[in-house]
């Protein structure tokens, strides 16, 4: 599942539709902070991360944060869950 900013969207193939469509063509993500622990005792991991985006060739940052769940699976992770959101403010 995937949450941007207030849009729920959940499957691959309807979360690679939502990425896809945002009207940008490239990000430039400056990381300020990046925080990780275990999440369960099957080996799952929370991640959360903040930091900057430049979007396309604008020269204004936008803050944001963004948290994943990982889960392990054939000796690497995929993404459960993603949660992001820009800072206003």
């Amino acid at each position: 599942m995937l949450t941007f900013e207030t849009t729920q969207v959940q499957g691959v193939k309807a979360i690679i539709e939502k990425l896809t469509s945002l009207p940008f063509q490239k990000v430039l993500h400056n990381i300020s902070s990046l925080d990780a622990q275990p999440a369960s005792p099957n080996g799952d991991v929370i991640v959360m991360v903040t930091g900057a985006l430049i979007v396309d060739d604008e020269s204004t940052t936008q803050r944001y944060s963004q948290v994943f769940h990982l889960i392990p699976e054939g000796g690497s992770y995929f993404v459960f869950n993603d949660i992001f959101r820009l800072n206003y403010g």
